[in-house]
């Protein structure tokens, strides 16, 4: 999973790790498109969200409840986005995916350059972001 490989190595490596748990591991992507975006997954392999057993649905709760709050305090309040990313319903587990949350927050404006290439400017490098994050 190419997922379980990204964790892997945003582990190794730690710098751009937020916050790690026994379940869950949150941390700001590498070409992040947005000042403080944050994927949170979960560190058992599964692909669908819905097949969450509760002990891990919990702590995943209060995990992205927690990552937002350092979000909020780093950046000020500010309207953000996330989203849940999962298999399809309708689809078996799959090897190759794996579940998550990725959070942006909403304290830049995208603009000419951005909507007409399709590629943003963030001008907090996600290892910066990161190191602010962490700090509960």
């Amino acid at each position: 999973c190419p997922f379980c490989q990204l964790i892997e190595a945003e582990l190794a490596a730690g710098l751009r790790i937020v916050s790690a748990t026994e379940r869950c591991v949150a941390f700001c992507p590498f070409a992040s498109r947005f000042p403080y975006e944050t994927w949170v997954l979960p560190r058992r392999h599964a692909s669908q969200f819905e097949k969450t057993e509760a002990g891990e649905l919990g702590e995943a709760a209060r995990f992205v409840r927690d990552i937002i709050g350092r979000i909020e305090r780093a950046s000020g309040r500010s309207a953000y986005n996330y989203f849940l990313h999962t298999s399809p319903f309708d689809a078996g587990p799959l090897d190759h995916y794996h579940w998550h949350v990725e959070i942006f927050p909403r304290i830049t404006t995208a603009a000419g350059y951005e909507w007409a290439t399709g590629c943003f400017i963030n001008p907090v490098p996600p290892e910066d972001a990161a190191a602010k994050l962490s700090t509960p």
